[in-house]
């Protein structure tokens, strides 16, 4: 995957000089929240997959089937994830394949389906999740309760 690249500081004051809406401090902080976003994924997933063999989109689902603890609609799924039906339909057909989750008719509409995380599935993400989050601390703890904090407080009042 490409990186996402950062001009420099004189790039964009260039840019700013032709266009008075570029403000340069502001464009080169967000770059670099995107870019270090990019990096800790890559390093946290790059452990998934090398230990698990799982792709990122399918820690994904079975996290969320695996926390909400019910089945879901592919729909539903799909939602949550932040992805479309198609890339759902995709993913839960290898996840069937794999064992890790099966397809439940609806008890009030049969047509209706639902994904079940199998015994397997729950196995692996109780297998995964503990090397998942032990990464994800070792990431975070190069910053102190106070700075992760604040973290959280700018991520917060950057997104909403």
């Amino acid at each position: 995957m490409a990186r996402i690249v950062i001009p420099t500081r004189e790039e964009l004051d260039l840019l700013a000089r032709r266009n008075p809406h570029i403000r340069p401090s502001e464009v080169l902080a967000m770059l670099r929240v995107v870019r270090a976003a990019e990096e800790v994924q890559e390093a946290v997933l790059e452990g998934l997959t090398r230990r698990f063999g799982i792709s990122g989109g399918k820690f994904g689902v079975l996290l969320i089937l695996y926390l909400k603890e019910r089945d879901l609609a592919p729909s539903d799924l799909a939602r949550i994830a932040g992805v479309t039906r198609a890339t759902i339909s995709m993913m839960l057909s290898r996840m069937k394949r794999d064992g890790l989750v099966t397809e439940v008719a609806d008890e009030k509409d049969g047509r209706q389906k639902h994904i079940h995380l199998t015994e397997a599935g729950r196995a692996l993400m109780e297998e995964l999740l503990p090397v998942h989050y032990q990464q994800v601390s070792q990431l975070m703890g190069k910053l102190t309760v106070d700075e992760q904090e604040e973290l959280i407080r700018l991520l917060t009042k950057i997104t909403g």
